[in-house]
């Protein structure tokens, strides 16, 4: 009887304690995502199109321009695109195939080749599109932009450090990039 009771009160108990718990979590407000790298900090907020536009000072016709221009470039950079999903299903496949190892690292070399390539190929339509979304700026919007640029660039490189840091090993104070 005794025995009994003894494991009737653990796990009452128990399922108290857990119903508490499950109760404080479920109180918590959700909060912004964190940084896909380790350090749970919060992500800087992306440029939006919106905001490029309100921050360059876009006219009306300009920002129908550039809407042109970048539904152009959506059409180049598509088929780019769809070849590199299919690179990414061959890599996939040959490394979840039974070749040997040596025949593998061939198909995987040709393949990332392949990949580098159309890389390449959609940057330099990246890069096209942007020569001529610059084109419709006024010199006062032109340096506003490249400012936007140049901070981007410096967020790729602080984030590469970053992942470098939680690659190699414990996470380690960054420095602020200086400018």
């Amino acid at each position: 009887m005794k025995k009994s009771l003894i494991i009737a009160g653990i796990t009452a108990l128990m399922l108290s304690s857990t119903m508490a718990f499950a109760d404080t979590v479920s109180d918590k407000t959700p909060q912004k995502a964190p940084c896909q790298c380790k350090c749970n900090k919060q992500k800087p907020p992306k440029m939006t199109r919106q905001s490029l536009d309100d921050r360059l000072n876009l006219t009306e016709e300009q920002k129908k321009q550039a809407r042109e221009i970048r539904m152009k470039g959506h059409e180049k950079i598509k088929p780019v695109f769809e070849k590199m999903k299919a690179k990414h299903e061959e890599i996939k496949t040959v490394k979840e195939s039974n070749l040997s190892q040596e025949e593998k690292a061939k198909k995987l070399a040709v393949l990332k080749k392949d990949m580098r390539e159309l890389k390449k190929e959609a940057r330099e339509i990246r890069n096209e599109n942007t020569k001529e979304f610059e084109a419709i700026l006024t010199p006062e919007q032109k340096a506003e932009f490249e400012k936007i640029k140049q901070e981007a660039r410096d967020r790729h490189i602080k984030m590469k450090k970053q992942k470098r840091m939680y690659k190699h090993g414990a996470p380690q104070k960054i420095q602020p990039v200086k400018k």
